[in-house]
């Protein structure tokens, strides 16, 4: 059994579509798979029937961006019912929000000198999707206005302290624990290695019943010996675990199922959801 439990398309900051990722998805021999779109859940609506006449395990997914003392935290979300309108109506508001923020950034870099259009940027994105850096860095490519790498563009501008960082402040890591919980799933620590702060993880463990993404494949040079920490953190501590690619595209330096991830692991996901959806229904 092969299994990716993070994966972007369109939806958020993937290249390709729903449609387009399952196929994708398929030709890499993937079994269970989960779109993780950044506050977004169309990418999942849109393929979850044809994902299961295809005989695939398809998890309902998402990825929170929220913040905590300060520090940007990335929160997975898994297995959410969505019958009910109250979850996605939040996520709405949450998309809604982050579009403000990625077109304050664009409207930065224009002061900042660079010729770039928030049409320019929009016109990346889906149609009921999330618009991010990731697409501002991919509108920035396309117009032949990237000065440097990516990921060094990022790092420069982008991120935290970046010359033309905008702040998300719509969710806390609280909340957004609490608003995932409320439609039955279950919250997950996305990529620890990438908290800047590491002294805020077990802070961040101990506030609420959490899982942590612990067979990751974007940490570079540094891959098996963080994998092998937070595995043995989550063994210590008795967390559930997770793992995925975290791919985006073909521009991006990982692959579909690029990083092995045990099949115990969408067992304990599986019963971690029923159990969520257990409690969920008592209340």
């Amino acid at each position: 059994m092969k299994i990716d439990l993070h994966l972007h398309t369109t939806a958020s900051d993937g290249q390709y579509s729903p449609q387009e990722m399952v196929q994708k998805v398929i030709e890499a021999g993937i079994d269970v798979f989960s779109f993780t779109d950044h506050e977004s859940m169309e990418g999942y609506r849109e393929v979850v029937r044809e994902a299961k006449v295809k005989g695939l395990h398809f998890i309902a997914g998402v990825e929170l961006l929220v913040h905590y003392k300060g520090e940007e935290i990335h929160l997975l979300g898994y297995g959410m019912e969505l019958s009910g309108t109250p979850f996605l109506e939040a996520l709405e508001k949450l998309k809604e929000e982050r579009n403000a923020v990625a077109k304050a950034t664009v409207e930065k870099l224009q002061q900042l000198g660079f010729a770039l259009s928030w049409s320019d940027v929009k016109a990346l994105g889906h149609r009921r999707g999330t618009i991010s850096k990731g697409h501002i860095v991919h509108a920035l490519h396309r117009c032949g206005l990237l000065p440097c790498t990516g990921m060094e563009f990022i790092k420069r501008y982008l991120e935290p302290k970046g010359l033309a960082y905008v702040q998300y402040k719509a969710s806390t890591y609280d909340e957004a624990v609490e608003l995932i919980r409320s439609a039955g799933g279950v919250p997950v620590i996305a990529h620890p290695g990438l908290i800047t702060e590491q002294s805020l993880l077990p802070e961040l463990i101990a506030r609420h019943p959490v899982g942590i993404e612990v067979f990751y494949a974007y940490y570079g040079t540094k891959r098996q010996k963080w994998i092998q920490q937070y595995y043995e953190l989550a063994q210590s501590k008795n967390l559930l675990m997770t793992g995925g690619s975290d791919y985006h595209g073909s521009f991006g330096p990982v692959r579909i199922g690029e990083e092995e991830v045990p099949e115990w692991v969408f067992f304990k996901l599986n019963e971690a959801i029923a159990k969520a959806h257990h409690q969920k229904a008592i209340y």
